[in-house]
């Protein structure tokens, strides 16, 4: 940290959001670089703003003649962000609200070295990860070229990855609930690439899954917290195929959901209209589509003004959400996830 002492206030926010925002502060006291401290007075060098409210709108006007506070738009989903302050997207993530209080410092405080900007954004990927390092491992291993196999350990569990195989081995049962307890931990995960001489236990000792069943049962039940840090918060998803509900088992709903994906692109709003489940059930069911490499999204960027329910064709996975100067330096420096 630099030493530098910030204030951070809200505007206009629900008091839901507010004691949200003032727990996240004490979430990352020690993670951010510099020292915060919540106030309730306007007068401050963060202001998290509720774009619909009028008080907001009144500080945001005088922020822009005075250069202070730094106001940042708090938006629901499927709203569209407003033109003339940056934003954040509900529900606040722990790396977004990172990234926005060490952007700040760095807007307030010019003098900073990139050395401690880098320190600041290196924080900021390591709190991508939090409650998604399972996730992370399986993409990881998957995405590698050479397709080798890994060992992810977690406790008294050694899983053994093939992706070549398309298979994984394991010690003990890999029960769904199993997958999920791993997923939802905090920490614990051991992940090592295997030699290519290094032998495997026998067989016989070994339980055996496909690969897919594994990244689904991740992505279904150890994810619903959130989506997955690098989808959209803000896009429609579609489907590319079917999942393979033989062998994964399904639900009634999520194959009415994947019977609708698979032709058009919805939001997560509309998802949870349509199947009429709680958004924990949908973000789980695009979670464990993505690990399985079967979603594909479109951006809502510059759908202003067009209907909700039309189409898109997908496109490659947008940029961050948050394009700061330290999401430009770690994504120069190849810090954390794209």
């Amino acid at each position: 940290m630099t030493g530098r002492q910030l204030t951070l206030t809200t505007i206009g926010l629900s008091i839901r959001d507010e004691m949200r925002v003032k727990s996240m502060l004490q979430l990352v006291e020690g993670k951010t670089a510099a020292s915060w401290t919540y106030v309730d007075v306007a007068v401050a060098d963060l202001a998290i703003c509720e774009p619909d409210s009028v008080l907001a709108r009144a500080v945001i006007r005088q922020a822009t003649q005075r250069g202070r506070p730094r106001c940042v738009s708090l938006v629901r989903q499927g709203a569209t962000p407003p033109a003339d302050t940056e934003s954040v997207y509900a529900p606040l993530r722990v790396s977004d609200f990172i990234s926005m209080l060490d952007a700040t410092l760095g807007a307030v405080d010019p003098s900073l070295t990139t050395q401690q900007l880098v320190a600041a954004s290196h924080a900021e990927a390591v709190a991508q990860n939090e409650g998604f390092l399972f996730a992370h491992a399986l993409r990881d291993i998957v995405g590698k070229n050479e397709q080798r196999a890994h060992l992810i350990s977690h406790g008294p569990v050694f899983i053994y990855v093939q992706p070549a195989q398309a298979t994984v081995l394991a010690n003990l049962d890999l029960s769904p609930e199993l997958i999920a307890g791993i997923a939802q931990a905090a920490g614990g995960l051991e992940v090592r690439e295997l030699a290519p001489d290094e032998p495997l236990p026998a067989a016989g000792e070994l339980r055996r899954h496909s690969l897919q069943y594994l990244l689904w049962n991740c992505g279904l039940l150890g994810t619903t917290t959130d989506l997955l840090p690098w989808l959209p918060r803000m896009a429609r998803f579609r489907l590319q195929r079917w999942p393979d509900f033989g062998r994964l088992g399904h639900k009634t709903w999520q194959v009415r959901l994947t019977s609708i994906l698979v032709n058009n692109a919805y939001t997560l709003q509309q998802m949870t209209n349509i199947t009429a489940q709680p958004v924990a059930n949908i973000r789980g069911f695009l979670n464990a589509c993505a690990l399985c490499g079967l979603l594909t999204h479109e951006s809502l960027a510059s759908d202003a003004g067009m209907d909700p329910t039309q189409a898109r064709t997908p496109v490659a996975n947008s940029t961050s959400r948050w394009s700061g100067i330290l999401r430009s330096i770690r994504n120069a420096l190849h810090l954390g996830d794209q």
